[in-house]
């Protein structure tokens, strides 16, 4: 298993979003906004965007470098 300084951003977030079963997530920027994510495909990531699609409210676009955390079950980290 790899040390947590080993893992980048990316690759956790895309390992909570593949995680199996899927759990819940959410993204918190450094706004205050919340992002939370029900399901794997609201979500895409490029170089330095990511685009979160909301059922309701359409799609929103932020910058990686403007998360701070994202919030997922206990249970899912390694």
């Amino acid at each position: 298993m790899a040390e947590s300084e080993d893992i980048s951003f990316e690759e956790e977030l895309r390992r909570l979003l593949d995680h199996e079963p899927f759990q819940p997530v959410t993204i918190k920027l450094t706004s205050g906004d919340r992002y939370k994510v029900t399901d794997p495909w609201q979500v895409a990531m490029g170089t330095s965007t990511v685009v979160f699609m909301h059922p309701k409210r359409g799609v929103t676009f932020f910058r990686k470098n403007q998360i701070v955390a994202v919030d997922a079950p206990k249970h899912v980290h390694r």
